[in-house]
């Protein structure tokens, strides 16, 4: 997990928020709770599905934690994104299994799917991601927890998204 954390860090630019742990858009906000570590990433502008926003928690240790924000461009519908999304990862390979998806919404009412993935990792260990999948109208939107099985469970992965919140994207006049 370690060298997914380290293609993430780069020298890059971190956006400018009032608070540095807080990712902000015109369509999303999120951040995690305290304790979590947002990694500086470079800036993702025309770059599909690259991370927006990546987090960590107990950074370099057994148990770490990872979560990141990814969007792509995407007008359809809530379904249909979730379905694309689902597809891309039982793509990844035949170790990918998704346990589950819920419709549900976010905090502040944006209907999303709540998925709980597992994958097997490298020396028989297996990861766990649970993930948001919600759409703005304008892009498909996952953000992921995830770590190895076992070190957490999925409260703690509802408590850590649990600010996230999605509105429809503010469209740009031509």
């Amino acid at each position: 997990m370690m060298s997914l954390l380290l293609s993430f860090a780069g020298s890059g630019v971190t956006r400018a928020d009032d608070d540095p742990l807080a990712y902000n858009d015109p369509g999303m906000h999120f951040r995690p709770p305290d304790g979590w570590e947002r990694v500086p990433i470079e800036n993702p502008d025309r770059i599909e599905k690259a991370p927006l926003a990546v987090y960590v928690f107990k950074k370099s240790k057994y148990d770490q934690r990872i979560i990141t924000i990814t969007a792509e461009s995407f007008t359809g519908s809530l379904d249909a994104f979730e379905v694309s999304h689902a597809g891309d990862l039982r793509k990844q390979g035949d170790s990918t299994f998704i346990e589950k998806q819920d419709k549900t919404a976010l905090a502040n009412g944006m209907p999303a799917y709540w998925l709980k993935v597992n994958t097997s990792g490298t020396a028989g260990q297996f990861l766990r991601r649970y993930e948001y999948v919600v759409i703005d109208l304008t892009r498909g939107i996952v953000v992921s927890f995830f770590g190895r099985a076992g070190d957490f469970d999925e409260k703690e992965a509802k408590t850590a998204l649990s600010s996230l919140y999605v509105v429809v994207y503010p469209h740009r006049p031509r």
